[in-house]
């Protein structure tokens, strides 16, 4: 049987998550803990815009120009990838609420030396994802002002973002509550309004000087004689790495139900929505920006521009709402500083998770009073702070490489939390255990499980086809040297450990579970008048 996790001090009790200042060690315990103070509300904005970052703002416009509606249909594939991955962790991490989640799973449902592998890879990923958010950023201010350089505007974001986390979750979530208030909100407007310039409502005839063809009805003719698909099913493989990128991020709420202060209830209220949020943010988004076509593809290269130009703003514009574009640029900024937020906190919760199984140096599972794991915290701010200096060298070849890396350790991850879940199931099974002590049930199992191994598998080999003919180094390391170092990583580590495949009899379903029986889950659903149980569940839709 894998090691217990008891010796790290992981049991938690049915009681102990109530407090918010209860910590993920138990009560009494003499040496500081992360703190459950993450609320309801935290944890219900973190899941429907925490993640939303530049890859849906800034680069979906260089796609969209490339392979137009390709981008659409990479959202839809990877969108079925994240739903089920998300369940399958929301399953996991509300029976066994604890931070770092889905790298002490795959230790403890499939192999101590997996689990390794899979907790590196994220945190490398995050880490490399939070300085490309940094980097993203210096675009964004750009299009105000280039009288200040654009890594002193990084440095003094980075700073911001690295003081907000040093106040302890809590502080991480109330700013995370509010970008992603700001976004979500941004998003809707944007979709009534993209909808509206579709039509013709909004640009008639307004500055046709500027714009001569404002005011025309567009639907969907710029889909139509092959606009949709440009370069066909070569265009979605190629859009397959940045619908990953933009969607990495959903399994937060595995590693944040470990500082949650009641997770079994938190938890899988903001995990039932992930299809909306995918279907509002990435689907709809998506299509009212690819709905005007010529326009934007003439305007990303035409006076200088580059496609990094976010094609939100460029839509607004194209809707005689030129002005809007500043207040636009502003989210985007707000978009940004959020993602690059959550990016250094999963990122340290991850090596604090590490460092506490011993997978890590000693010194970074430290936490100070406030509950701030300070060592991990600066060791993965520190590897952000290289990863952004690799994109001032000539030619960022090491910086595309790097953030290509990130794209493609994303399937890393959703395949390690698919093939955990699926054994996690498999040992209820071996073991006679009742499956109504789950406080989340992931639907359709084992397909859910099945199918996203499958894809990951599939998407990570084929991303990087179109860098052999004619060859391009850079794009063939960034696509498959981080699957070459997660195979000799794990290679490397069984030998070391000797660990071997935990047989599903012996997997460990006890350490640090909250039992809460079906019985008292209904006496609490009942206790509630229909009317308002209803309401409830209408408005968890955005909430």
């Amino acid at each position: 049987m894998e090691k217990s996790l008891a010796s790290k001090d992981l049991n938690i009790s049915s009681e102990s998550y109530i407090s918010d200042d209860a910590s993920l060690e138990q009560q009494g315990s003499p040496e500081p803990a992360l703190k459950r103070s993450l609320k309801a509300r935290h944890l219900a904005m973190i899941s429907i815009g925490g993640v939303i970052g530049q890859g849906l703002f800034l680069s979906s416009g260089a796609n969209l120009y490339q392979g137009g509606m390709a981008l659409l249909a990479a959202y839809s594939i990877i969108g079925f990838v994240v739903f089920w991955v998300t369940f399958s962790l929301g399953e996991m991490a509300t029976y066994i609420p604890v931070s770092g989640s889905f790298t002490i799973f795959c230790k403890r449902f499939v192999d101590s030396s997996f689990g390794s592998m899979i907790g590196y890879n994220y945190w490398a990923c995050w880490s490399i994802i939070t300085a490309a958010e940094f980097v993203a950023l210096q675009l964004v201010m750009e299009y105000w002002t280039d009288a200040v350089p654009g890594w002193a505007w990084s440095l003094v974001y980075l700073v911001i973002i690295f003081a907000l986390n040093l106040f302890g979750a809590r502080s991480y979530g109330e700013a995370e509550y509010w970008f992603s208030l700001i976004k979500v909100l941004t998003i809707i407007v944007f979709i009534i309004v993209g909808c509206l310039i579709s039509g013709g409502v909004i640009g008639y005839v307004l500055h046709s000087h500027i714009c001569p063809d404002a005011g025309e009805v567009y639907g969907f003719k710029y889909w139509q004689n092959g606009g949709a698909f440009p370069h066909g099913a070569l265009g979605v493989v190629n859009s397959l790495v940045l619908a990953s990128l933009s969607m990495q991020g959903t399994e937060i709420l595995g590693i944040t139900a470990g500082e949650s202060s009641n997770p079994q209830k938190q938890v899988p209220r903001a995990i039932r929505n992930v299809f909306w949020r995918i279907l509002l943010f990435y689907l709809c988004s998506g299509k009212f920006v690819s709905l005007p076509e010529s326009f934007w593809k003439h305007n990303m290269f035409s006076g200088g521009r580059t496609a990094a130009v976010s094609p939100f703003t460029l839509v607004f514009s194209k809707g005689s709402l030129a002005s809007v574009s500043h207040i636009i640029n502003a989210v985007i900024l707000t978009t940004i500083l959020s993602c690059a937020n959550s990016g250094l906190y999963v990122s340290s919760r991850m090596l604090l998770a590490l460092s506490q199984e011993g997978d890590a140096w000693h010194k970074l599972s430290y936490i100070t009073r406030r509950g701030v794991p300070i060592g991990a915290l600066i060791c993965t701010a520190l590897v952000s702070v290289v990863t952004f200096i690799t994109s001032v060298i000539p030619g960022q070849a090491l910086y595309q490489v790097l953030t290509s890396l990130a794209g493609i350790s994303g399937f890393v991850t959703w395949f390690g939390i698919s093939l955990a879940h699926y054994r996690f199931r498999k040992a209820f099974k071996a073991q006679n255990r009742d499956l109504s002590v789950l406080p989340l049930k992931a639907p359709w199992h084992p397909f859910g499980d099945l199918f996203d191994m499958f894809a990951c598998i599939v998407i990570a080999l084929l991303t990087g086809y179109s860098y052999f003919v004619p060859p391009n180094p850079v794009g063939l390391v960034g696509n498959y040297a981080g699957l070459i170092l997660c195979a000799i990583g794990y290679g490397v580590t069984k030998l070391y450990t000797k660990s071997k495949i935990v047989p599903l009899t012996e997997i460990d379903l006890v350490t640090g579970a909250v039992h809460l029986e079906s019985e008292e889950r209904e006496q609490e659903k009942q206790a509630e008048p229909r009317y308002r149980r209803l309401w409830k569940r209408a408005i968890s839709v955005f909430t």
